[in-house]
């Protein structure tokens, strides 16, 4: 008898009552695995049942409050050359499938990107680049209790071997960030009981901090930003400049927003010093030419609206170098009495995203 071929894929997720979502995730995934590892934290749906019905090999341990120790886990029994973590909400397209397939046949590739769009009930769909795919080696493993990712460790690898990063363009649609989903998983009070406790332990760790005044911008939480921004000002004073990533920029707009809610010119002056170790930001640009708006400097927001749209650094909410700052500038426009100005601008909002709600009311308007 011959050993059976070995996998060349292995999907890992983590999953808790998922029956919800898995029929539909498992439907748009065949064809993307040969091997599919799960790990269960705790189902008392049929969830289990129907990942085994699908082939999947399901280990059971404990939740722990820490995503990366159950990532760990699923690694640890993986067998792929290569892996893929994806959850229950994140839905692909056949196009994806076939990228993701064509990456295994080429030996300069070690790790892919890809290109994660969160449905929000607003019509927007904020993409985000992240880093989902990679070749199994013992030395990848993923950090943070939350919000957990492989590139600390993964990248100095890709450097060792001299294999590329590349980026899969057909994106994968996310379900998770509508808030009708995230309330009912209660996802609130975990996620930012996770943050709080690791950040007891790495109190300099600014990615935390960054996660933290994401969730109190995420669900309105004035009195969370209002206390996490001090220590997370705190710990940018502390931190070299090479722990500045890619969310730096609005990190830096949380904080300031966290600090001086309402207080426009106190929050402009300390987004401006800032903004001197993240040079190239659309988030600090977009939220200067807000500043600078509701202070009554409109020539100086007009400026800071165009900076927003012409920066090609980093940003999580690709809206702060698009259609925010471009309807920034409808509203100075407007107030400057150039109606024509304001509705080629408007125009041009309108084209990046049809259903945003001030595109809409704007052009009722106008």
């Amino acid at each position: 008898m011959t050993d059976p071929t070995p996998a060349r894929l292995s999907l890992c997720m983590i999953v808790k009552d998922e029956a919800d979502m898995l029929p539909g995730f498992l439907e748009r995934v065949r064809g993307l695995w040969d091997e599919l590892v799960v790990v269960d934290t705790g189902s008392t749906d049929h969830s289990v049942a129907l990942l085994e019905a699908a082939g999947a090999r399901v280990l059971h341990q404990p939740w722990r409050h820490d995503f990366a120790l159950a990532r760990n886990h699923s690694l640890d029994a993986a067998t792929g050359e290569w892996i893929i973590f994806l959850d229950p909400d994140e839905y692909v397209s056949p196009a994806f499938v076939a990228q993701a397939r064509a990456v295994l046949d080429d030996g300069q590739i070690g790790a892919a990107t890809v290109a994660m769009q969160n449905l929000r009930e607003d019509g927007h769909v904020q993409e985000a680049c992240l880093l989902r795919m990679f070749r199994r080696a013992p030395e990848v493993r993923f950090r943070h209790a939350i919000h957990e990712d492989v590139a600390e460790t993964l990248l100095p690898q890709l450097r060792a071997t001299g294999q590329e990063l590349v980026h899969l363009n057909a994106p994968i649609i996310h379900h998770g960030y509508r808030k009708e989903i995230a309330q009912a998983r209660n996802k609130k009070q975990r996620d930012t009981a996770i943050i709080e406790s690791s950040l007891r332990q790495n109190p300099d760790d600014l990615y935390l901090h960054f996660k933290l005044l994401e969730q109190a911008r995420f669900w309105g939480d004035a009195a969370l930003a209002s206390a996490a921004a001090p220590l997370a000002l705190e710990a940018w004073q502390r931190a070299p400049d090479s722990a500045l990533n890619y969310w730096a920029g609005e990190l830096a707009v949380m904080v300031v927003d966290g600090l001086y809610a309402g207080q426009w010119e106190a929050a402009l002056v300390q987004l401006q010093a800032m903004a001197v170790r993240v040079p190239d930001s659309p988030a600090i640009a977009h939220r200067s030419g807000e500043l600078l708006e509701l202070l009554g400097r409109l020539d100086e927001a007009k400026t800071a609206f165009e900076i927003a749209l012409s920066q090609q650094g980093p940003a999580i909410n690709t809206q702060l170098g698009s259609v925010r700052p471009r309807m920034g500038l409808v509203r100075i426009a407007i107030a400057l009495q150039d109606m024509d100005a304001a509705r080629a601008h408007l125009e041009l909002a309108h084209k990046m995203a049809p259903k945003d709600p001030e595109v809409v009311f704007t052009k009722g308007l106008l």
